[in-house]
């Protein structure tokens, strides 16, 4: 972490919040040792140089919505044009993120969608996106753990 700048007291208060992101500056000093203030100092520290990016909250993906929720990997012909294939990627509405990887996946693909159908469409959109030459769809059935 020091080429970001940040010493073991940030990473501990970083480590803390991916824990809990609601966790106060004051709980986060007493658990590193410093008062609310020094934390909230490093925090804008923090938020200032990009380290963190930002807040979120997860719902419930039966709450939000979209209940089926599919990993698709993709494989490319070896002379795809990277850009191209991602702008596909992004031109589909279902697909939440994308992963370029190494080894014999070149994309893992995440797709979500209200209904079994719009996965489908989903899938088979990204199945007809020039340069790919083969997929294979996992639905996945819960999640097990997120940090």
């Amino acid at each position: 972490m020091r080429n970001r700048g940040l010493d073991s007291t940030d990473g501990r208060i970083l480590r803390l919040l991916v824990e809990n992101a609601r966790a106060s500056f004051r709980d986060l000093g007493e658990a590193v040792g410093l008062s609310a203030q020094a934390v909230t100092q490093r925090m804008r520290r923090m938020e200032a140089s990009g380290v963190v990016r930002g807040y979120t909250v997860l719902l419930d993906p039966e709450l939000e919505g979209t209940p089926w929720h599919a990993v698709v990997h993709v494989n490319t012909a070896i002379d795809v044009d990277a850009p191209t294939m991602e702008e596909g990627f992004a031109s589909i509405p279902a697909v939440v993120e994308v992963l370029d990887l190494a080894g014999t996946i070149d994309y893992e693909v995440r797709v979500k969608g209200r209904t079994q159908a719009e996965l489908y469409e989903a899938v088979q959109l990204i199945r007809l996106l020039p340069g790919v030459t083969s997929i294979e769809t996992r639905i996945i059935m819960r999640r097990v753990l997120k940090r």
